[in-house]
Order: C-alpha cells, then structure tokens, then sequence
C-alpha cells in the first residue's frame, strides 16, 4: 500500500511502494510527471534504502539534465545552421545571378570576338589568294630562271666531263709508265735483295765458320785445362797414397811393437796367473789335508789352521788360543 510521500529536496515527489522507493517527477525535457522506480545500477528492483534512493533520484536529475540541455544545444545549432543556410542560400542566389550577368557580358564579347576573327580570316583568305597568285607567277620566273641555269650547268658538266675523260686518258698512261716504272725498280730492287741476301748468307757462313773454330778451340783449351786438373789431382792422390801407406806402416810398425808388448804381457799375465793357480790348488790341498794337534789329540784339524809354535808343536786354534790365554 502506498505511504504519504517523504519531504526532500528533490523536486516532485519520493516515496515508498512496497518498502522499495519511488520517485514522482516531471523530469527536464519531459512533458508530465511519472512515477520512476529508484532502481540501482545493475539491479532490476527500486532500492529499500532512502539515502541510495535519494542520490540515485539526484543522479537521474542530473542526467536529465544533461540530456535537455544536449536537446536544447542541438536544436539551437540546428536553427543556427538553418539560418545560416538562409544566409548562404540568398549570397549563392546573388552570386548566381551576378555569374548569369558575367557570362551573358562575356558571351556578347565572345561573339563580337568571333565577328572580328571571321572578318580577319576573311581579309587573311583574300589576302592568301592574292599570296598565292603572286606564288605562281613567282614560280614560273623561278623555274624559267633555274631552266636556264641548269641548261647551263648541264653544258658546264658535259665540258667537265671531256675534260675529266682526257685527264683520266693521261692518268692512266701515267700510271702505265709508273707501274713499269715500279715494276723495272722492284726487279732492281729484287735482284739487289738476291745479292745482298747471297752476301750476307756467305758472311753468315764465314761467321759461323769463325764461331766453330773459336768454340773448337776453346773445348780443346778446356780439355788441355781439364787434364792439367786431372793430372794434378792425380799427383795429389798419389802423394795422398804415398804419405798415407807412410803413416800406415809406421802404425804397422807402431802396432806390431804394441802386439809384441802385449804378447809379452800375456806371458807374464799367464805365469802369474799359472803361479796363482798353482798357489791356489796347493792351498786347496791342503784345506782338505788335516792333522792332529799335539795338544788337544784332535785329529781333524785342517793343516792350514794348524799352527806351529817355538818348541816346534803342531796346534789347533782352540788350542792356540788357550796358549796365548
């Protein structure tokens, strides 16, 4: 049930319809007030709460406000606009008008202008045909002139050409003469070239006769050179041999008295090593020879380790030492 409607300062009227808020308004740019549900943004209900209710009312305000003065703006451009268009219109119709009166001025001058040009082709027609007349008479003088001057260059070309005829006679009995001229040098010439060739031939001949006789000698120079070389290395060798078998008979002579040394050595070195070996197996005979001491009566005592002492007895070690205390 509807609620007696709720003082704010919005204009029109807040109120609640079934706990949720509703606003009665003539909005700007409407043309009655409406009831409007104070719906959230995003919500398909009015708000239940009054402080929303109030700032989404002060928010549709606003926006209606907006939208108005848009409207307002709009409508005042486009009245503008249409005045201006008037304006535009009325200048374009001047200029029209004003450009309608140019051309028809300059269609009348372009006629006169066409009147004169075809009265001027006239005069320049009449003036051609006049041209022309004179032209042909002209050209009949000129061709009865030139009729005349080539009549006389043809007269100069026949004269040229008589005259060209007997040069070009004389030319070639000229040439005749020159060429058996040329014919009876290059002979000449020819049979000189044969000569001088012979010459030069026998020169070079003689020449290389000259060269083989210098090369022949100068192989004979190097072979007589060569064998004085060879011979001299020969000397070399041989005196080489000579004081070489010297030096080798002297160390003949040097080794035989060094192999008789040695020879003499090794007799030496064989009767002292026979006197050793002497020496040696009598000393180990008598290691295997024993005796019996005089003192103790033992009877295997090396001979070697028996010892002789002043009054002549033959003693053991053991016994020796017991003596000696």
């Amino acid at each position: 049930m509807a609620k007696a409607p709720a003082r704010v300062t919005l204009p029109g009227s807040l109120y609640q319809k079934n706990g949720r808020w509703w606003w009665k308004v003539d909005l700007p740019g409407g043309d009655n007030p409406k009831a409007r549900a104070l719906k959230p943004a995003g919500s398909r209900c009015a708000t239940t709460d009054h402080q929303e209710a109030e700032e989404i009312a002060r928010e549709m305000w606003r926006l209606a406000v907006e939208e108005e003065a848009k409207a307002r703006v709009t409508a005042e451009a486009l009245a503008k606009a249409e005045s201006a268009n008037e304006t535009v219109r009325a200048k374009a119709a001047d200029a029209i008008e004003k450009a309608r009166a140019d051309c028809e001025k300059k269609i009348k001058e372009c006629r006169r202008a066409v009147a004169r040009a075809e009265n001027k082709a006239k005069i320049q027609a009449e003036a051609r045909l006049r041209a022309e007349e004179g032209y042909k008479i002209q050209t009949e003088q000129t061709e009865e002139y030139y009729a005349g001057e080539i009549a006389k260059i043809k007269q100069t070309i026949e004269k040229a050409k008589l005259e060209f005829e007997e040069k070009d006679r004389a030319y070639k009995e000229a040439l005749a003469e020159a060429q058996e001229k040329a014919m009876a040098e290059a002979r000449a010439r020819q049979e000189a070239e044969s000569r001088a060739q012979a010459e030069v031939k026998l020169r070079v001949e003689a020449e290389q006769t000259a060269a083989q006789e210098i090369i022949a000698r100068q192989e004979a120079e190097a072979r007589a050179q060569n064998e004085a070389e060879l011979r001299s290395a020969a000397e070399q060798r041989a005196e080489a041999q000579a004081e070489a078998r010297a030096q080798a008979e002297s160390k003949a002579r040097e080794e035989a008295t060094l192999r008789e040394q040695a020879e003499q050595r090794a007799g030496s070195e064989a009767l002292a090593r026979a006197e050793a070996e002497a020496k040696l197996n009598e000393i180990l005979e008598s290691m295997k020879r024993t005796g019996t001491c005089e003192c103790c009566g033992r009877k295997d005592v090396p001979e070697n380790d028996m010892a002789k002492i002043d009054s002549g007895q033959q003693l053991c070690p053991d016994c020796l030492r017991m003596l000696r205390g």
